[in-house]
């Protein structure tokens, strides 16, 4: 199995830094905005934010996982399933929220605004696990 024999900086390395950071922050607002006030008295109505949160520290686990996969040596193979894994976790956020939950939702345009750049993001997660350690 290849090793990574360190780190380069080059596209891929800030690819996977910005989405690192990206999905780290992404899950911190999320896991924040669970207490907010709005959704305390959101819950107290009785809303299930358990799936939120539960998306929320997905987010968090993913960003560490892009981040610590810039400077720790990882086996290509194993770097590809990691990235296939999270590609797939974010393409079932995107099915879940976009089309099974909320389908063109408020209207077209902010609902195709809401999914173009969460497509940027998937393309990249796609680059990112493609060219894993190659």
């Amino acid at each position: 199995m290849a090793k990574n024999s360190g780190f380069s900086i080059d596209s891929n390395f800030f690819l996977k830094l910005s989405l690192g950071v990206f999905f780290l922050m992404l899950g911190i607002m999320g896991v924040g905005r669970y207490d907010s006030g709005l959704s305390q008295v959101a819950r107290f109505f009785g809303r299930n934010d358990s799936l939120a949160i539960a998306v929320a520290v997905a987010e968090i686990v993913m960003g560490v996982i892009l981040l610590l996969g810039i400077v720790l040596p990882v086996s290509s193979n194993i770097a590809k399933i990691v990235g296939l894994l999270i590609f797939i976790l974010w393409l079932c956020v995107i099915l879940y929220y976009f089309f099974f939950n909320n389908f063109v939702k408020p209207s077209f345009v902010p609902w195709f605004y809401e999914i173009s750049w969460r497509a940027v993001v998937l393309a990249a997660l796609w680059v990112v696990g493609t060219k894993a350690n190659a």
